[in-house]
């Protein structure tokens, strides 16, 4: 019954982790027999449990780092632009009485104003953060590598016995701190 509670505990370690990197595709099949055979009560506890244990405060990545500078990219993108431009005229519009007695007759100007709508093309730039090569991600300061993913101290600690376990197994889980 103990061994059952343990490679229990090592399954529900390896199914909260997503992308599950491991060398040897037997240490799946084994931990995927072991559920095959629990009972949809054990079934419904072990959802229950990753369900309860999921850290959902993680889901945004900030515990991987680049540990090199990837750099910003800088590319030029243009866009249709439509505008407005004022306009104004001046147009002869009749004719007034001028000079000495009004005797003489003067052309009468008037102003017009209006707007054109005009289009055009505008160029400008777009500055975008270079993704880091999956070579260079490493563990932020405060993690721990192990089996290819970042926990906290506290994380691992709380489940030093799977992480014996899956040694015991050959599993290695290579730690290294971010």
């Amino acid at each position: 019954m103990c061994t059952i509670k343990i490679v229990c505990s090592i399954a529900i370690f390896l199914l909260s982790l997503s992308n599950i990197y491991c060398d040897k595709d037997a240490d799946i099949k084994v931990l995927q027999q072991v559920i095959d055979r629990m009972s949809d009560a054990e079934k419904q506890k072990l959802f229950q449990s990753l369900f309860e244990n999921s850290n959902q405060g993680r889901q945004d990545n900030s515990n991987w780092c680049c540990n090199i500078d990837p750099g910003v990219e800088a590319s030029a993108r243009t866009r249709q632009t439509t505008y407005y431009v004022q306009r104004h005229a001046r147009n002869k519009c009749g004719y007034s009485d001028c000079g000495l007695f009004g005797w003489g007759s003067c052309t009468r100007w008037c102003d017009t104003y209006w707007s054109e709508m005009q289009h055009g093309v505008e160029t400008y730039t777009v500055y975008q953060a270079r993704l880091c090569p999956s070579t260079n991600l490493v563990c932020c300061a405060g993690y721990i590598t192990v089996v290819n993913h970042c926990f906290t101290y506290e994380e691992v600690m709380n489940n030093k016995d799977v992480l014996e376990m899956l040694v015991s197994m050959g599993i290695p889980i290579n730690p290294t701190m971010g």
